[in-house]
């Protein structure tokens, strides 16, 4: 359907549905870029951003059946938590173990993808870091490791987070699918500033830093960084965050998380709609 504005659209009993599920969500970008994109292609649907308990998680996935909706977008902390509900996954969301949009396929089943990769991927363009260390062990951190040795061919990744029980077996999981000569592997986190200043690329996939708590950071000493290295924060709001504050400081490249959410957003919009998400819209939308 066609002939909405951004100004002029009112919700009907037509109006198809799309979420954001997730906890906590009030931050969230999402429901600003969707409902661009959504305002922009004409269509006839709306995206609202639900906070989700874990220990409902389960209910809502499968409420999305009884309720119509054209598919979810999935977030901290649920990624990996929503596999289990879903009736078919893609190679990328089976590969990487966690999914981030789900959608419903051609047959009617409610499928899980994971468009995380390749939006992680694509700001970083033709960079080939040789060494990367990838902060977290969550949904977001698993793409980050699996696109670094998949897509952009980093020889040595390693994996940090505050449990340790978890890095490891997001680093085992991930190392075994890589190719030959590209190791992931996990590091205690203690070690983590020391390692920050070993390796060319260093990518927060945790939620520290996240508003309202925009005064921490990951790496609280950032004495080790400098010009040489690219810092990524997958964290988008507040823009910049205090870890990239700081390496700005040293000199190093910066790169904030906007550009993957919209990359993952817009692969999201096209399981959803068949259709290519104005990507300039969303940007405006932003005031970016």
């Amino acid at each position: 359907m066609t002939g909405f504005s951004e100004h002029s659209f009112l919700p009907t009993g037509r109006t198809r549905l799309a979420l954001l599920l997730g906890d906590p969500v009030s931050h969230s970008l999402s429901p600003t870029i969707m409902t661009a994109a959504m305002r922009a292609a004409g269509l006839d649907m709306i995206y609202v951003a639900v906070r989700v308990d874990a220990a409902h998680i389960g209910a809502a996935v499968h409420g999305l059946k009884a309720i119509s909706v054209v598919g979810a977008n999935v977030t901290i902390p649920h990624k990996q938590a929503v596999l289990p509900y879903l009736d078919h996954l893609t190679a990328a969301a089976r590969a990487i173990g966690a999914v981030n949009t789900i959608y419903f396929g051609d047959d009617g089943r409610l499928s899980g993808d994971n468009t995380d990769a390749a939006g992680f991927a694509a700001p970083i363009g033709g960079l080939a870091p040789a060494a990367a260390l990838v902060l977290g062990t969550g949904g977001a951190a698993r793409a980050a490791a699996w696109a670094l040795g998949h897509e952009l061919g980093t020889m040595r990744v390693d994996v940090c987070g505050r449990r340790p029980d978890r890095a490891a077996q997001l680093a085992r999981e991930i190392n075994v699918q890589c190719p030959k000569g590209i190791t992931v592997a996990s590091l205690p986190w203690e070690e983590r500033t020391r390692r920050a200043g070993e390796v060319d690329l260093i990518v927060n996939a945790t939620s520290v830093g996240m508003h309202p708590h925009e005064d921490a950071s990951p790496l609280p000493d950032a004495r080790h960084l400098s010009e040489r290295q690219l810092v990524y924060d997958l964290v988008y709001k507040p823009h910049p965050t205090r870890l990239l504050r700081d390496a700005a400081g040293r000199g190093a490249r910066t790169l904030g998380g906007l550009d993957m959410l919209i990359g993952q957003a817009a692969a999201s919009f096209r399981r959803w709609t068949g259709r290519d998400m104005d990507q300039s819209a969303a940007r405006r939308a932003l005031s970016i």
